[in-house]
Parts: C-alpha cells; sequence; structure tokens
C-alpha cells in the first residue's frame, strides 16, 4: 500500500508541473501569434483547456501536499486563466437601454427546435445569431414573428448561419472568407447610431492553415472597428485564451461574453472551454452576459446585453 501511495505521489507531482505548464501557455501562444507552422498551432490547441488545467493543479496539488506540504504553494497559480484571458469590455453603470444579443450554436442535425424556440421566447433577444443553421430549421426561423429581419443562409453542413433581428436591418450582406465559410456582415440604427454586426462560425482550427486564417480575419474585423460601433458574434472557435484573441484589444475588440465554458456541453461544460463569444469596440460596455440551458447542442447558447456609449456620435446608416 505504502509503494502504491508513493507511486500516486510521485505521478501527482509530474502532473502539478504540467498543469501549471498549461496555465502558462496562453502567454506562449500569444508570444507566437504571427508564427507559422505546427508548433504555434499544437502550443494553440493546448491554450484553450485552461479550466482543465486549474482543476487538475488543485486536484493534484492537494495530492502531493499530503506528502510535503510546500506543493500548496502552487494552488493559487489555479487562477491565472483569469489573468490570461484576453482582456473584456468594461461593465455598464447604466442598465438602460440595452441591446440584447443571443448566439446559439444548434448543432447541425439535431432535431429539437423547441428548446431554442422556448428559451428565445423567454430571453426575448433583439438579436439572434444562429449558427449550424440547415436547410430543415430554415423555415421554421424563417416564420418565428418576433424577428421580421433576417437573413438565414442555410446549409447541409456546420457553417449555415442566420441572423434575425426584431427591428429594421439597414443593409445585409454575405461574405465568403478564402475556405468558402460564409459570414453575416450587417449594419441597423441603434439610439440614432448606425452599428456593424459581423456574425461568424469560422472553420475550427484542425490545421496551421485554419488557425492563420481564423486569427488573420478576426484581426481584420478588430480593425475596422474603429469607426462605427461594432459587433462581432458567433462560435469563433477560439477561446480566450488562443492566439486568436493575441493583440486584439489594442486592434479595437473586446469580449462582451464571459469565461464560462459553452463547448462541448457533455458534462454539463466542466470539462469544456468557451468558444462562442461576443466582441464588442470601444463604444459598447456590458450589462449582463449569461450562458444559456442545454438545447439539445453540443454546445450552449449565450446572451449578452450591451450598453452603448452616449457619447457615440448620431449617424444614419447609408444604404
Amino acid at each position: 500500500m505504502s509503494r502504491w501511495r508513493d507511486a500516486v505521489l510521485r505521478r501527482a507531482r509530474v502532473l502539478v508541473v504540467l498543469c501549471v505548464a498549461g496555465l502558462a501557455l496562453p502567454w506562449l501562444a500569444r508570444l507566437l501569434a504571427d508564427v507559422e507552422g505546427r508548433l504555434p498551432w499544437l502550443l494553440d490547441l493546448g491554450a484553450h483547456w485552461q479550466w482543465l488545467y486549474a482543476a487538475g493543479l488543485l486536484l493534484c496539488g492537494a495530492l502531493a501536499a499530503l506528502r510535503q506540504p510546500r506543493w500548496l504553494l502552487a494552488l493559487p497559480l489555479a487562477a491565472l486563466p483569469w489573468w490570461s484571458a484576453a482582456p473584456r469590455a468594461p461593465a455598464s453603470s447604466d442598465a438602460s437601454p440595452t441591446l440584447a444579443i443571443a448566439i446559439a450554436n444548434v448543432q447541425h442535425g439535431n432535431p429539437l427546435v423547441q428548446p431554442l424556440l422556448d428559451w428565445l421566447a423567454t430571453t426575448r433577444p433583439d438579436l439572434v445569431v444562429v449558427l449550424e443553421a440547415s436547410n430543415a430549421l430554415a423555415p421554421v426561423l424563417a416564420a418565428l414573428p418576433d424577428y421580421p429581419y433576417r437573413r438565414i443562409e442555410a446549409a447541409d453542413d456546420a457553417f449555415g448561419i442566420a441572423l434575425l433581428a426584431r427591428a429594421p436591418l439597414a443593409t445585409v450582406e454575405l461574405r465568403r472568407d478564402p475556405l468558402g465559410i460564409v459570414r453575416i456582415e450587417a449594419r441597423f440604427e441603434h439610439q440614432g447610431r448606425c452599428i456593424d454586426l459581423i456574425a461568424w462560425h469560422p472553420m475550427p482550427p484542425l490545421s496551421p492553415a485554419f488557425r492563420q486564417e481564423r486569427d488573420r480575419l478576426l484581426r481584420t474585423l478588430a480593425e475596422d472597428a474603429h469607426g462605427r460601433p461594432r459587433i462581432v458574434a458567433g462560435d469563433l472557435n477560439a477561446t480566450p485564451w488562443s492566439s486568436a484573441f493575441a493583440g486584439l484589444d489594442m486592434r479595437g475588440l473586446r469580449r462582451a461574453s464571459g469565461l464560462a465554458p459553452t463547448w462541448p456541453v457533455a458534462g454539463r461544460g466542466v470539462v469544456g472551454i468557451p468558444i462562442d463569444q461576443v466582441l464588442v469596440s470601444d463604444h459598447w460596455t456590458v450589462h449582463a452576459s449569461e450562458r444559456g440551458p442545454d438545447l439539445g447542442s453540443d454546445h450552449y447558447p449565450l446572451r449578452v446585453e450591451l450598453v452603448l456609449d452616449a457619447a457615440t456620435p448620431a449617424a444614419a446608416c447609408a444604404p
């Protein structure tokens, strides 16, 4: 029994070191954000799992401390995910009026529709971004009476996308990235100001090239955010610890969503990662952000309430 216990404690110490290394990955991944190749790609993939590293550190650190109490000194490092995450937009001190945005990756092929409809009826967002919208789901979305303004680009793969709005959309355009994936770029008026909204679901970073394309386009969207107020919403296939967020706040976008895992739903997201995001320009503050219920998808939905800075100049959307 003593030999078995010694073996467990030795492994626990090794795992503590590995978990601490994992918690340091966001800084390393961002340092190499502009470097091509497999190593930066692998580091970025590893950087996403900060909650898993934090949980592993707490568990294994407590075990290692049974033999050597000094291992308790490593436990505060479990707080690093809050420090290494990309900066968040400031909280709002003014609760009214707000703009509510919902994101729901419904999972292509998911036959459950009613949970999504019930959630929208309960939370009543002003704008809804639906990812993985299938051709079977499209007629259901088009029939929603509360959202008469919409653009639905359904597909029989994982890259169908839809934007639903309660108020008129001044312009709506479809754009395709070099990989052929569609995103929706819309403009609408809110409190007399013209707002840019981009709904997007990039290719998962399954290869170094896919990672680079995701990061490049996200930075381009951020650099364009220095003019009118901008919102980027969707399943970005990137967490706030990813190389995709390297310098993003300096380019013009900050996250409005939190750090709660949104994928996968399995295990109630305990070992999940937050890849569904709402990003905003400096014109916005965050009144509320919450993860929604299980809708039968492999993703949890999000709902974010934003407040527009009253100092933002009034501007109508040009046709």
